[in-house]
């Protein structure tokens, strides 16, 4: 079987290794080589991705920043367009063509129809929930929402269309798909796979615990809620908040001067290789993911398979993988709410326990990777069927 998966939208290898996601995104492509899949990268990169070859374990990249690069990106939209042309060599010889994300899901149209093959569609979070999401609480400009709105709309009514299978991350992402794009019809076709956890690195460690120091991982952006996790911390005497990620230097500032301003302790850790990650999170004896709303968080899940006490808030993407005092902790978006959360935990130890221990079985039952390699190698098989 040749897969060709093909990177979101002006996404690349060197992305990922700045991000520190690199080791985590090729894991699951590394294994599936070992079962005689041969995979090939397409990725919005230079031909400077080439040093990653060693890494990926015979993964092939194709790299197409030089083909497609403008400054103007409306020229740098339509060179894209033309790489099935561009790439027919290649993309006749795959089997089945995968998507990362939706984003970019354009490409592959133009080759299933153009060339006959297979396609997936994966979203590692739905792309037009999360654009509505993240403009409910801001001042829109009308006509700039609503352009924006149908262009996603109609990327994805097409993607989902064509698609031979989609791969989704959640299951209230797949109900909103069939509602909103009317693919009751389709329903079979849909599948959900949870992001996979490696828990063989992933696992908890025997390792001493800072005490009164909380985690939190991600993009820094109005998403995670970050201010009322600082205002939380206003009145939790002693506490110290770990953040660990990026994102724009004005908002790492305002972060810094809140931080100030409410006179808590904050510790900005910068980023890490996803493979440093869990001897850094098992230090822990909290973490915390106080967002607005979440598609399937890795990093939640990275978190629990360390056996590691987790607090999300009650919303979209997190509510459907925590249940309340059994595999961790859900509060409101709150400060106050998210205050009394990490009060309740760091003073009931039997708590932290028992949710821990669910927490890392909850992972165990439905995202460790191997699990998820036998779905997606069984998906793939079933595409030749």
């Amino acid at each position: 079987m040749r897969i060709l998966l093909t990177f979101t939208y002006k996404m690349s290898l060197d992305f990922w290794n700045k991000t520190g996601i690199l080791y985590r995104e090729i894991s699951l492509y590394k294994q599936l080589m070992n079962k005689k899949v041969k995979i090939t990268f397409l990725t919005y990169g230079d031909k400077k991705e080439l040093k990653y070859s060693n890494l990926l374990n015979g993964i092939k990249i194709i790299s197409v920043l030089e083909f497609i690069y403008s400054k103007n990106n409306r020229i740098y939209f339509l060179k894209s367009l033309l790489l099935p042309f561009k790439l027919r060599r290649e993309f006749k010889n795959f089997n089945i063509i995968k998507t990362n994300q939706l984003e970019g899901s354009w490409i592959t149209w133009l080759a299933k129809i153009l060339y006959r093959k297979k396609l997936i569609v994966r979203g590692g979070f739905e792309w037009l929930k999360f654009y509505i999401l993240e403009n409910a609480s801001k001042k829109r400009k009308f006509i700039k929402y609503w352009l924006k709105y149908f262009w996603i709309y109609l990327i994805e009514l097409i993607s989902y269309k064509l698609a031979d299978r989609i791969i989704l991350t959640s299951e209230l992402d797949i109900e909103f798909i069939i509602k909103t794009f009317k693919l009751r019809k389709k329903k079979k076709k849909i599948q959900l796979f949870y992001n996979f956890i490696d828990i063989d690195l992933f696992k908890p460690y025997n390792m001493k615990k800072k005490d009164k120091h909380v985690l939190f991982i991600g993009r820094f952006n109005y998403q995670k809620n970050l201010f009322n996790l600082l205002k939380a911390f206003k009145d939790l005497e002693g506490f110290t908040l770990d953040l660990i990620g990026d994102g724009e230097d004005y908002y790492k500032k305002e972060l810094i001067e809140k931080a100030g301003y409410y006179s808590i302790k904050l510790n900005l850790l910068g980023t890490f290789p996803n493979n440093q990650l869990p001897e850094i999170i098992n230090q822990y004896q909290i973490f915390i993911l106080p967002s607005f709303y979440e598609g399937n968080p890795k990093v939640l899940l990275e978190a629990m398979s360390c056996g590691i006490p987790c607090i999300g808030t009650n919303v979209i993407g997190i509510k459907n993988l925590i249940k309340h005092k059994e595999n961790g902790y859900l509060c409101e978006t709150s400060s106050d709410s998210l205050r009394k959360a990490i009060m309740t935990l760091y003073n009931d130890g039997e708590l932290r326990k028992k949710i821990g221990l669910k927490a890392r079985e909850f992972v165990l039952n439905n995202c460790s990777i191997n699990k998820i390699i036998d779905k997606e190698y069984n998906l793939y098989k079933s595409l030749f069927q």
